[in-house]
């Protein structure tokens, strides 16, 4: 059985360049041999130059093939040195994220620790606040507001010498109204102070270094329902319920209404002075200071 004849190859099993380079020839003949068979010349055509053309263009593209496998493999190592940077950076940036969570962290707790100590402040704050103006009503120095009575109290009529009213008559009656529940007391609008006294200058009286007339009008802020009669069931109350009829003294008790007494002017150390030891600890010194 004989064999087939083995024919041309398919193009499309042949190789791309082989392909291109055969098609480039196979043009270049035909060219050469229209020209001749124009000018007559039907010589068998010459291969060399096109063959020569052939080798150049195979050479051009090897050339070509060649940079651009260089080129790529450049390409490629920069893209994998760019890469590694990136991914440097990355963690780079993730470590001083971290940090900076970390320091947030510390900060949030330093914060609510703080916050934990002003809270505290704050209501001891409020505590020494509060004691401070419960001080200063019961001593004299604050002002205050509220519902309490009015006690008059006046000479006999056509007193005089020894019957007249004294420092230590308008003395028992304020400590009688301390007794009988009193917060606050005024006399004559002289707020009286823990370190108020009634002082006898020839027949008048003073208190706070100021003049009182007769009659003597007490505003006393306490409970107006209770005063009257803790003041006259109390010992002292009855001490000077006592002095009252003895003296013949006109003495009239009523509700006040709200009343607002005003806080008593500060008084200047005259013999006592304020020490701050090295310690601290803040000490009175008694003696003669400055007015």
């Amino acid at each position: 059985m004989a064999e087939p004849s083995a024919g041309p190859r398919p193009e499309h099993t042949m190789p791309l360049l082989a392909l291109i380079t055969q098609r480039s020839l196979d043009a270049d003949y035909e060219h050469v041999a229209a020209r001749r068979r124009a000018s007559g010349d039907v010589e068998a055509p010459r291969h060399p130059l096109p063959r020569r053309t052939a080798a150049v263009v195979l050479l051009a593209f090897g050339l070509l093939v060649t940079v651009a496998a260089v080129q790529t493999s450049r390409n490629a190592s920069v893209d994998d040195a760019s890469r590694a940077s990136l991914i440097d950076q990355v963690n780079l940036r993730r470590q001083a994220v971290a940090d900076l969570q970390r320091e947030l962290a510390r900060e949030e707790s330093r914060g609510l620790a703080l916050r934990s100590q002003l809270t505290t402040l704050s209501t001891s704050e409020q505590a020494a606040q509060s004691r401070l103006q419960r001080l200063q009503v019961r001593t004299g120095f604050g002002g205050v507001r509220g519902p309490g009575i009015e006690a008059t109290v006046g000479n006999a009529p056509d007193a005089a010498g020894a019957e007249l009213i004294r420092d230590s008559d308008l003395t028992l009656l304020t400590d009688a109204l301390w007794a009988a529940g009193a917060e606050a007391i005024s006399v004559n609008g002289e707020r009286l102070t823990v370190l108020s006294a009634f002082r006898n200058v020839g027949v008048g009286i003073l208190v706070n270094s100021q003049p009182l007339n007769p009659p003597y009008v007490f505003s006393v802020v306490g409970d107006p329902d209770t005063l009257p009669a803790n003041l006259l069931s109390s010992s002292i109350g009855g001490q000077w319920y006592a002095l009252k009829d003895s003296l013949g003294l006109r003495f009239e008790v009523k509700d006040g209404g709200t009343m607002t007494l005003p806080a008593a002017r500060e008084q200047p150390l005259r013999h006592a002075e304020v020490v701050t030891p090295p310690d601290g600890q803040t000490r009175t010194q008694t003696g003669e200071g400055g007015s």
